[in-house]
């Protein structure tokens, strides 16, 4: 009995470790035929969620994984960095070495939001002077070859990352009209959006957004079979679109399960997502 206790206590220790210190990789093939010819086999590397959290020395065990997939562009997707503390030594660490390879862009979520204003304005100079650029409800063109595609930055206001109500008691939700309000109307052309939180992907798919990248919700935080993640960081119990490629109306959302934020994980490692566009 003692040596089937002892057996059970280390295979659950070790699960654990795994589900909460390690990082595993997952590879998207998105196809559609409005992706562009020159972007076919386009490597976006997408990175939610890190907490500043630490992995290896000075990250450098994310840092190689990343380095053997070879992105031609990585994109942040919010919550790099952690509101209870202006040190963000762990992220930089990561985020200057894959600098110095590939393009990137960024996106805030709700933990960069809500930093004290001159820790926030310190860390976005500091992530510009990488070369990164920050996408603060900003459209930009990524051109290759003869090629031309959006790529869109949404940053959502805080009341939308959480439970909120209006007063007439009335779950608040975003509409296609919102999107139009904040970024204008979308462009012609296969759209890619960077936003953090993955909840309003009806109106992201109405508003004509072909994939978008999010996180926020780590996976559900603990993942049952059939039942999917439990809660999101917005208290809703069974989230929506908590972890992977989600599909409506043509329109795709990757959600990242992230790479920190908990220690509380059960089957929901962290991962790095890597998405591969192929014109269908």
């Amino acid at each position: 009995m003692e040596y089937i206790a002892l057996t059970i206590i280390i295979f659950a220790v070790s699960f654990y470790i795994f589900d909460n210190y390690t990082v595993g990789t997952k590879v998207f093939r998105i196809k559609d035929k409005n992706i562009p010819q020159s972007f076919d086999g386009y490597k976006i590397l997408h990175l939610s969620d890190l907490h500043n959290s630490n992995y290896g020395h000075n990250n450098d065990i994310l840092i190689k994984k990343i380095n053997k997939l070879n992105p031609d562009l990585v994109c942040y997707t919010g919550d790099m960095v952690d509101k209870s503390s202006a040190n963000s030594s762990n992220f930089f660490n990561l985020a200057e070495a894959l600098s110095k390879k590939y393009p990137a862009y960024f996106i805030t979520g709700n933990h960069e939001d809500r930093l004290w204003d001159n820790d926030r304005k310190k860390l976005f100079a500091d992530i510009e002077n990488l070369g990164i650029k920050i996408l603060d409800n900003e459209k930009i063109r990524l051109r290759r070859d003869e090629g031309e595609m959006n790529l869109y930055g949404l940053n959502l206001e805080g009341k939308y990352f959480r439970r909120t109500y209006d007063k007439f008691t009335k779950e608040l939700q975003l509409s296609k009209e919102d999107i139009e309000a904040i970024l204008g109307g979308k462009e012609a052309g296969y759209t890619i959006l960077l936003t953090h939180n993955p909840l309003y992907f009806e109106a992201y798919s109405d508003y004509g957004i072909d994939l978008t990248f999010s996180g926020h919700v780590h996976g559900g935080l603990i993942r049952l079979p059939i039942i999917g993640g439990i809660l999101s960081p917005d208290r809703i119990f069974n989230p929506k679109y908590d972890r992977g490629l989600y599909e409506k109306k043509g329109s795709k959302i990757i959600t990242s399960p992230g790479l920190g934020g908990t220690k509380l994980r059960f089957f929901n490692r962290p991962m790095i997502y890597m998405v591969i566009l192929e014109v269908e």
